[in-house]
């Protein structure tokens, strides 16, 4: 049996520039028993090499040709050691206490499978620099659900006993791949987040996945897993409003997005 408490993920894909800190960030956890394990995407920018120059005996890097990242994730969560598996993005990074307040969590709420916590958010995208923490309960998170994402990818943490169980990423999905784990997750388990800003997430328009899927593309996306997420956690009838005005979310004016957020159930500090 491994002693490893917990595994903590990265997948990569031509982030040479960036992937140095998210695995730094992770290498200062006040968390001692711990890996790092890399999936690297087949990239061609040198992005190996530079995780290969990291000397510190608990990375363990996998290449891989071009698999896509729900293939990459499912492998990673496929070949963790740690008794739980936390997720940071290539181009984010864990705040120090993260990993252990995270642990704590799971290890005192042995009916929930999933946490995840608050993010700085750096969006150039929205020209938005933010703490955000998302709802906290069980109950408050499945209505979320309905509306949008309740949780930030770069800071959730669940138990290896699902993929043990067979609920793991799905890699024939093209994006929006973490939500659609997670619903199947909640379907069956308790999910909760912490009430702090635990993660800083950056939201760039050169990263691989904003590049590659426009925000329309996200949009219809998560209008259908609004309205699965309806049907699947027996939310009220009204609520399957919300999925429908996911629709034209991108037609409001972002001085009334902040708005909208913070009426749905979003605390956001412009810092």
């Amino acid at each position: 049996m491994s002693n490893i408490k917990v595994t903590a993920i990265i997948t990569v894909y031509n982030e040479k520039e960036l992937v140095k800190r998210s695995i730094e960030s992770l290498l200062t956890q006040t968390l001692s028993s711990l890996e790092v394990l890399i999936i690297d995407d087949g990239s061609s920018d040198g992005t190996p090499e530079v995780i290969e120059a990291i000397s510190d005996s608990r990375i363990r890097l996998i290449r891989g040709n071009r698999m896509g990242r729900a293939a990459a994730l499912k492998l990673a969560c496929e070949k963790a050691q740690g008794q739980y598996i936390a997720n940071l993005d290539a181009d984010d990074i864990a705040y120090p206490e993260r990993l252990q307040k995270q642990t704590q969590f799971l290890d005192n709420n042995l009916d929930h499978a999933w946490v995840g916590c608050g993010e700085e958010r750096i969006d150039t995208q929205r020209d938005e620099h933010i703490d955000r923490i998302y709802p906290l309960s069980d109950k408050e998170i499945r209505r979320q659900c309905a509306k949008c994402i309740p949780y930030t990818h770069s800071g959730i943490m669940f138990r290896k006993s699902l993929i043990d169980e067979g609920i793991n990423y799905d890699p024939s999905q093209p994006y929006l791949i973490d939500f659609e784990f997670f619903l199947r997750v909640a379907r069956k388990y308790k999910v909760a987040n912490l009430p702090e800003v635990l993660a800083c997430r950056y939201v760039r328009d050169e990263s691989f996945f904003q590049s590659k899927f426009k925000t329309s593309k996200q949009n219809r996306r998560l209008a259908r897993f609004g309205l699965q997420s309806v049907f699947w956690f027996r939310l009220p009838p009204w609520y399957l409003v919300y999925p429908l005005a996911r629709l034209i979310y991108p037609l409001i004016p972002i001085s009334l997005k902040k708005r909208v957020r913070k009426a749905n159930g979003l605390q956001e500090n412009r810092n």
